[in-house]
């Protein structure tokens, strides 16, 4: 009996003993998952441009991917000032790196140079001056004004063309390449001028009323190029409402989905489009790898550009 009362004791502390390690065990791995745990912080320039909404998707679909991510979102509505108030209060909040879309180059040199001090920094679509910062992710801004210009001389034939140029913001270090490009390519065709360079802003309602006093008082402008789709689809309205039907509009970005450019291509409201692809998905990839710090990491990565006309699409 006594022997018996030994064996049920031991059996006892045995299991006793197996839930406390096992509990150990749990307890352990819960708290290397959370030391695991990659906290990215996302600051965006604004969310009333369409291209930013597909950017900030395409960031959340990756993060999905990744058990150990958590992305932390800030917008900063087109506001330079509050996009540097963004990045140091994700700082604060204890980022493990941050992944920067720009608002102004210029204006928000300082504050990614002050925030790449501390922690890795991503920047995408518009880049920064300097090189203070981890990894720079955008398209070939400067391919995409040679195609947009190629695109303006095989419309243009044997005829003249005057175009407006809408450049989403003053002094951008993207669109100075694109409209350098965007030179480079039709400066030797001699039937091509371009009118005048206008700001939209990167939007569709100021381009709309900016094109629309232009064209009451010029009933020339043949072409109209924008830097975004959603530029262009305010360019096209605007000639719509002053009736000229004639005007060919050229655009940038070629998202999927309704009055975007591929949708506003197979409509025709668009002569063309260029694939500006956000670097969204790319810059979590790029992110996991530059805090595991299992790999080398490029400084820049230029994303692929195509033109997208109908021709193309068919």
């Amino acid at each position: 009996m006594k022997k018996k009362r030994i064996i049920i004791f031991m059996i006892i502390v045995t299991i006793f003993l197996c839930m406390i390690t096992f509990l150990i065990i749990k307890l352990y791995e819960s708290k290397m998952k959370e030391k695991d745990t990659f906290v990215i912080g996302m600051s965006q320039a604004n969310l009333y441009e369409p291209w930013r909404i597909a950017m900030n998707k395409e960031i959340s679909e990756e993060a999905k991917k990744h058990n150990n991510v958590k992305i932390i979102y800030k917008d900063a509505g087109g506001d330079s000032e509050k996009q540097k108030k963004d990045i140091q209060d994700l700082i604060n909040f204890g980022a493990n790196l941050l992944i920067v879309s720009i608002n102004d180059s210029k204006e928000l040199t300082p504050a990614v140079k002050k925030a790449y001090e501390s922690i890795p920094v991503i920047v995408l679509d518009r880049a920064v001056e300097g090189y203070d910062y981890t990894l720079y992710i955008g398209s070939d801004a400067k391919s995409i004004g040679v195609q947009a210009g190629e695109l303006v001389n095989q419309l243009t034939g044997t005829s003249n063309m005057k175009i407006i140029e809408v450049q989403g913001m003053l002094n951008s270090i993207t669109d100075e390449e694109i409209t350098n490009g965007f030179k480079d390519s039709i400066g030797k065709n001699r039937n091509i001028t371009i009118d005048r360079t206008i700001v939209g802003d990167w939007q569709k309602s100021e381009t709309q009323d900016k094109i629309e006093n232009i064209l009451k008082d010029d009933t020339n402008i043949n072409l109209i190029f924008a830097h975004s789709d959603y530029m262009a689809l305010g360019a096209y309205y605007a000639a719509q409402n002053v009736g000229d039907k004639n005007i060919k509009i050229i655009g940038v970005d070629g998202l999927e989905g309704h009055e975007n450019g591929i949708h506003l291509v197979k409509n025709g409201q668009l002569e063309g489009t260029f694939t500006c692809k956000t670097g969204g998905k790319e810059a979590v990839q790029y992110a996991v790898k530059i805090l595991k710090k299992k790999e080398e990491i490029p400084k820049k990565i230029l994303l692929e550009c195509n033109k997208i006309t109908k021709k193309t699409l068919n």
